[in-house]
């Protein structure tokens, strides 16, 4: 009898080892390959910082952030394969979006929109591991965005990774066990202050020695070396803690349970007052549009207030908006006033853009265009194409709202960076404004990017064969104007080539 209870212990535990072995495999095979490969991660991970080293160390930005981008989709897609995935078709759209921000620095001039195209860059490629690697059938929107903002923390968390995994890969080197070169790496060490003493007296008897030393020492203990190495370091360190926390929590995601759903009557309490004062508030919108005229405005209200505050309520409104038709259908139960409700909220937001891109037409034809006005604009666009996505999510949950709006904000986007806004501000400002001030010029060639070069160059030299300002105060722009293209220009290489120089 004790035979056959310790046989059926043993069997039990075997059958949970065997459980949770399986679990263990299941949910970090993909990690404990990485841990087990040192040599292929390690080497990928490498790569990345020499080639970010190679790159970027003391040089601008251009073609050598198409070429990184490209480096680091390659290194992805074989890392992918090593861990013997197959590249999802969601994950090359991502690529290609990084692939078209990252040739848009040929183009481009601008450092704002420099910085833009770098942010979409690293959300893209942030996205891509996301559906890559993690389990998503389930994830609602708001998922989808708490994992994206997570991730880089994820990462950061396995620091510790690339020091636990080269200790391991290095003991385990054959010839690092070898007692003679053991003790050869002891002599080095020790040789080092015996050699610091030497040399230092050596130097002191004979001045060629001396100098030949010294060049030498300079060489090889450079600011220069020094920090080409701690960046390469610094490199390898965040591409492997970028695989490591990618992947530490890869095929971990559980099946949400059965969520508990607010009563759909709360909902609709809220959202019906909120559709009264939104109706109310559009309804004075298209009286005032359309019985007022296009081109008046209130008593007391100048166009600078009336554009200011137009957007900026608006950009609040569309994010509460937005915000409540997704807790809408995620935490209350299903209902169909709650649909109506939120149709007719969806529909008085897309009310208060047109009267917001109308306000903000108005400040331009007024104050003219700068780049920030042309960024309203862009907000404005792609908040309509949002919206529509929004309201296709609560009609349809499954609707891949998330995917839907990483395309329109990379189309849109991406279409405004080619287009170098800077160019078209300075050819609005010159075709429409009438007097210049010296501060107006200022503004074309100091605060926009060259990319508006070609307008402003023939246009100052026009004012100066017209004279119409003082030539000299003109003649001292134009030449700084030119001085900094030269810069420009002289500062470029084969690294941060660009195709408009």
């Amino acid at each position: 009898m004790n035979q056959v209870n310790n046989d059926f212990v043993t069997n039990e535990k075997d059958n949970n080892t065997t459980i949770l072995e399986t679990i263990e495999q299941e949910n970090g095979s993909l990690l404990q390959k990485v841990h087990s490969n040192f040599k292929f991660f390690g080497g990928i991970s490498l790569i990345f910082g020499v080639s970010y080293t190679t790159l970027f160390y003391k040089t601008m930005l251009g073609f050598n952030v198409l070429i990184f981008t490209a480096i680091m989709i390659i290194l992805l897609i074989s890392i992918i394969k090593q861990l013997s995935l197959k590249v999802k078709g969601r994950t090359i759209s991502y690529y290609v979006g990084a692939l078209l921000l990252g040739a848009s620095f040929l183009f481009v001039h601008s450092d704002v929109l420099l910085f833009f195209n770098i942010i979409g860059i690293l959300l893209l490629l942030d996205l891509s591991l996301l559906h890559q690697f993690y389990e998503i059938k389930e994830w609602d929107f708001l998922d989808y965005v708490s994992k994206v903002f997570l991730l880089p923390f994820t990462c950061i968390s396995t620091i510790g990774m690339p020091f636990r995994d080269a200790f391991v890969f290095f003991q385990n080197i054959k010839i690092l066990k070898n007692k003679t070169v053991r003790n050869i790496v002891i002599g080095l060490v020790i040789s080092m202050p015996l050699l610091g003493v030497i040399v230092g007296l050596l130097s002191h008897a004979d001045l060629l020695f001396s100098r030949i030393f010294s060049d030498t020492f300079q060489l090889i203990f450079s600011s220069n070396i020094f920090s080409i190495i701690i960046i390469t370091i610094v490199g390898f360190m965040i591409c492997y803690c970028i695989i490591c926390g990618a992947l530490s929590k890869a095929g971990l995601e559980e099946k949400k349970k059965h969520q508990f759903k607010v009563d759909a009557s709360i909902a609709i309490t809220v959202l019906s007052l909120l559709t009264l004062v939104y109706i109310i508030f559009c309804s004075i919108q298209i009286l005032y549009l359309f019985g007022e005229g296009f081109f008046q405005l209130p008593s007391g209200i100048t166009f600078s207030e009336y554009a200011r505050r137009g957007f900026y309520e608006l950009l609040a409104v569309t994010a509460i908006n937005v915000f409540l038709m997704i807790i809408s259908r995620k935490y209350f139960e299903d209902h169909k006033v709650i649909r109506i409700l939120l149709t007719l909220i969806t529909t008085c937001t897309y009310i208060m853009i047109g009267s917001a891109a109308y306000r903000m037409f108005l400040y331009i034809d007024v104050y003219g265009l700068t780049f920030l006005r042309l960024l309203v604009l862009l907000f404005l666009l792609i908040d309509f194409f949002v919206l529509a996505g929004v309201i296709l999510y609560v009609f349809n949950s499954k609707f891949p709202l998330m995917h839907y709006c990483v395309v329109v904000m990379v189309i849109c986007y991406t279409l405004f960076a080619y287009a170098r806004p800077d160019y078209y501000i300075a050819k609005y400002q010159i075709e429409h404004q009438v007097e210049f001030t010296i501060a107006d010029i200022s503004y074309l060639t100091e605060e926009l990017s060259l990319d508006a070069a070609p307008v402003v160059l023939p246009f100052l030299s026009e004012l100066i064969e017209e004279d119409s300002l003082s030539k000299q105060a003109i003649k001292n722009m134009k030449e700084r104007y030119l001085n900094r293209i030269n810069s420009k220009k002289s500062s470029r290489g084969i690294r941060n080539f660009t195709l408009i120089q």
